[in-house]
């Protein structure tokens, strides 16, 4: 039995619910300890440290895959939507630029999030796929909820028009590939995910890839709508204060 659980993944499994549990607690105390530290130089050369090893990281592993005795045109080109923010996420904590800053924050809640509610993986921890799955997807979400907190990050309406339009090249992009070659990244191609997953909901494809587009516009708009609201709600505060 316990080497069935090692080697296999099952979704709402209590190895699924203790993984995405240490992985809050561990994001939480690197919060803890960024807020700590803001504003020294030792939040700033760990953070640093931290983008260089994901980023070494994503190197090794797309490498891997695309060297020529591990390659497999189907899986090994980093376009996945994690592929593109795990590489946005080192890139966004280095040099905190707004643009990259705001796609981790959009994509990688946006999107990552629902890799971890309902992952496409099926071997289990006693694999290093698994591990690399999981430590892969929480610290694309970890570090944009980090950058939320501790480096006070406010999505505007400006960023989130950003984030729609790369969006949409992201589609432009992947979707002619999927359909030409038959490949399905990004999950905009003609096959399912190998667990059970929202999109099994959204009936045949290509008219799923219409609802996968308006329900990820959908959520990238409630990621960006409080914001405003609370925008709003201190300006009421400060005008009526005035009066």
């Amino acid at each position: 039995m316990f080497q069935d659980v090692g080697q296999h993944f099952q979704p709402f499994s209590p190895t699924h619910l203790i993984t995405v549990g240490l992985l809050t607690v561990f994001w939480g105390v690197v919060i803890w300890i960024g807020l700590k530290w803001r504003g020294t130089r030792k939040l700033l050369r760990w953070e640093r440290g931290f983008a260089g090893l994901t980023l070494l990281s994503w190197l090794v592993i797309h490498g891997w895959g695309l060297h020529p005795a591990n390659f497999a045109p189907a899986r090994s080109l980093p376009i996945h939507i994690c592929d593109v923010v795990g590489l946005l996420m080192p890139l966004a904590l280095m040099w905190r630029k707004r643009p990259f800053v705001a796609l981790l924050y959009f994509w990688g809640i946006g999107f990552s999030l629902q890799g971890v509610l309902t992952p496409d993986l099926q071997l289990g921890p006693a694999t290093l796929a698994f591990w690399i799955f999981w430590l892969h997807h929480g610290a694309i979400i970890g570090t944009a909820i980090y950058m939320v907190i501790v480096h006070r990050f406010r999505p505007t309406w400006k960023d989130y028009r950003l984030a729609i339009r790369a969006g949409f090249l992201y589609l432009a992009v992947v979707l002619p590939i999927n359909i030409i070659f038959g490949f399905n990244y990004g999950y905009l191609g003609n096959m399912r995910p190998s667990q059970p997953s929202l999109i099994d909901l959204l009936g045949p494809w290509p008219w799923r890839v219409v609802l996968m587009v308006v329900l990820a516009w959908i959520g990238m708009t409630l990621l960006q709508v409080p914001w405003e609201f609370f925008r709003c709600r201190r300006h009421s505060n400060r005008h009526s204060i005035g009066v």
